[in-house]
């Protein structure tokens, strides 16, 4: 199952995504903003959305198990699983995540972090007042979002 971003996500940060190196980055700019909310998600219709990849590309392939780490703390945080509790921690890990896949996430770990980032550009929608037209304006306003 493969990361994938909403076709709005485009068309909101259309005039600085020529600062991106690659679709992704679209992607994870969301899903930080949903992880930031709290695991916010958003249900979107699969129609509604493009294939991106089904594991993390260029840069983002050294630091995937770091994002798949935040993911995991913040879903566990988010269904309020006791960190002590390392029986249900690790159910809750070996739901998410499978090893075997190119981007080490379960089908149902995939779907949540889409889910995630589907909520994280519902979040970045709301907190701005227009779709940001400079990168330097939107990483000083994307920085107050999450922090």
């Amino acid at each position: 199952m493969p990361f994938r971003l909403r076709r709005d996500t485009r068309k909101w940060f259309q005039d600085i995504s020529k600062d991106f190196e690659l679709d992704f980055d679209m992607y994870y700019l969301c899903l930080v903003a949903g992880l930031a909310a709290g695991g916010r998600r958003s249900e979107v219709k699969a129609s509604d959305t493009t294939e991106l990849v089904d594991t993390f590309p260029g840069s983002y392939r050294e630091k995937g198990r770091t994002i798949i780490a935040l993911f995991l703390a913040t879903e566990i945080e988010r269904v309020g699983i006791s960190k002590d509790d390392r029986e249900a921690v690790h159910k809750q890990i070996r739901d998410l995540v499978d090893p075997r896949t190119p981007s080490q996430l379960s089908e149902i770990g995939m779907r949540q972090m889409n889910q995630v980032s589907y909520g994280g550009f519902d979040a970045l929608t709301e907190e701005f007042d227009d779709r940001p037209r400079s990168l330097e304006s939107f990483l000083v306003n994307f920085q107050k979002i999450i922090t």
